[in-house]
């Protein structure tokens, strides 16, 4: 009887484990592929609102992706942007020559909270309860000043994530072509800097807890407003 019970116990937890494995490695399958389910594609994109003055607009292209990553005691894990909004102003003819001469007036990228998402609804509650999204529903970087140096921008900003607003430098390799400026790059965030409470799962014999560091992975494309 003992026995029976234990073996109840242990397959109801592997019922919850075995998603989040799969959720961490993107399963066998998807480890050949050359892009994980983490790396598609925003759904949705959308300009952000930025105060411009006399420059160029430029929006938030479709293509553009971003994920978080971080790990736990059982596997890493992903959440994916299902939707981001982004903005920039410009004040020279040329996105490049905007960005060698540091002649970006405002740029804006935002994390609508509610569209991060895993592969599993457990992962996604707590992480947005941990986000308390319910109250900042987005995340949101806003750029003081950028200077570029060969392909490498170092974006000086302000990133705000659950209410808490904290200073951020972003270095991002940058590819200006056919007016399509991309950037792209891997930023480490501590949960901690910003107040919140890494988040966790408890299962019937165990817990599983994540990991205060995390990093943010984004490829996001602007281009001129039309």
């Amino acid at each position: 009887m003992k026995n029976s019970i234990l073996a109840g116990i242990t397959v109801a937890a592997l019922s919850v484990a075995v998603p989040l494995t799969t959720l961490a490695d993107g399963g066998n399958q998807l480890m050949q592929n050359q892009t994980h389910w983490y790396q598609k594609a925003a759904l949705k994109v959308a300009p952000a609102d930025i105060t411009t003055k006399k420059g160029s607009v430029l929006n938030l292209q479709a293509g553009s992706y971003l994920y978080l990553e971080g790990d736990s005691t059982l596997h890493k894990y992903q959440m994916n942007a299902n939707s981001l909004k982004g903005s920039a102003e410009i004040t020279a003819a040329d996105p490049k020559e905007a960005l060698e001469k540091g002649k970006v007036g405002a740029m804006s990228l935002v994390v609508p909270v509610a569209d991060l998402k895993s592969r599993e609804s457990g992962l996604d509650d707590n992480a947005h309860k941990a986000l308390l999204a319910d109250k900042n529903p987005e995340i949101k970087f806003v750029l003081d000043k950028a200077s570029l140096k060969g392909k490498t921008l170092t974006a000086k900003g302000q990133l705000t994530i659950a209410g808490a607003t904290v200073p951020i430098t972003l270095t991002p390799e940058v590819t200006v072509k056919d007016g399509v400026v991309e950037l792209k790059g891997d930023q480490p965030l501590k949960m901690s800097d910003y107040k919140v409470m890494p988040p966790s799962i408890s299962l019937l014999v165990t817990s599983i807890k994540c990991t205060d560091d995390i990093t943010i992975h984004y490829d996001v494309k602007f281009a001129t407003a039309k």
